[in-house]
């Protein structure tokens, strides 16, 4: 049964290229519309999980409205997490429902170690890397030096629905830690769990400071494919650098987030 949006949807209603209008008996942008008629769609089982929806084409002319309206409603759904882009493939359904945005609530070391319990981090690469100028100089160490670097995916949820794909990855997060660490790379292999106590219990080091940099940002290409988001999405890089208590720069986690499952709270008291 075709759907239908509320409305009038005469092709002579369709907002313009740069300045939605709502539409003639509602408040609504007609792009809002059509967005949560598919997402009603997607929820109904019309378009399935791994299905696709139908093409730009396919939808304006389903819907009688322009292609700028049928793009702005598929970038809400994108925005929600529900389907992503895929190029040569088209629009896939990743997710029925949209999942809930995952709050990190941060005021001392022990919600790093909380945050760490209620999220496990995938690696996909383990090695070493030889550090660049601007590296080195945005970590405060010497350039050249061949540091631990790793790459993983930071995700929530049971252990089984991680392995059936249902979740979301909350985080792309590039580790770097230091050549004192000997041999620190199998163990990471088989820890779950905040990487700095792996550091302090192994290695009989104390973690006393933590710095963190928190700077918004828009997502590469890259960065984007591997989170399931749009390139040029809204993100928020976070920047820890761990040091030891004779202020020895330990490790150092360059932490990717994608803006729309993902916020950050702290509480400043007097």
């Amino acid at each position: 049964m075709p759907l239908s949006l509320a409305g009038n949807t005469s092709p002579s209603d369709t907002p313009p290229p740069d300045h939605p209008v709502p539409a003639s008996d509602s408040q609504t942008p007609r792009y809002v519309q059509l967005a949560q008629t598919l997402k009603q769609a997607i929820a109904a089982g019309t378009y399935p999980i791994g299905g696709r929806l139908p093409t730009e084409q396919q939808l304006c002319e389903q819907f009688k409205v322009s292609r700028f309206t049928v793009r702005a409603a598929v970038r809400i759904l994108v925005d929600s997490g529900l389907v992503t882009r895929k190029q040569r493939i088209g629009t896939v359904v990743t997710a029925t429902s949209e999942a809930p945005r995952y709050r990190h609530n941060a005021a001392s070391v022990q919600d790093l170690l909380q945050y760490a319990q209620d999220t496990h981090l995938r690696f996909a690469y383990i090695g070493k890397l030889s550090l660049s100028k601007a590296q080195a100089n945005e970590f405060g160490i010497e350039a050249d030096e061949e540091w631990v670097y790793c790459i993983g995916i930071r995700v929530t949820g049971t252990l089984a629905e991680q392995a059936a794909g249902a979740v979301r990855p909350i985080c792309l997060t590039r580790l770097y830690l230091s050549p004192a660490l000997k041999g620190i790379e199998a163990r990471l292999r088989e820890h779950r769990g905040a990487v700095h106590t792996l550091i302090e219990h192994d290695y009989g080091v104390v973690i006393e400071r933590i710095e963190q940099d928190l700077q918004g940002i828009l997502l590469s290409a890259e960065d984007a494919a591997n989170l399931g988001a749009a390139p040029g999405a809204a993100g928020l890089r976070i920047v820890r650098r761990y040091y030891s208590a004779e202020g020895e720069l330990l490790e150092v986690a360059d932490n990717v987030h994608a803006g729309d499952r993902f916020s950050y709270h702290m509480e400043i008291r007097k």
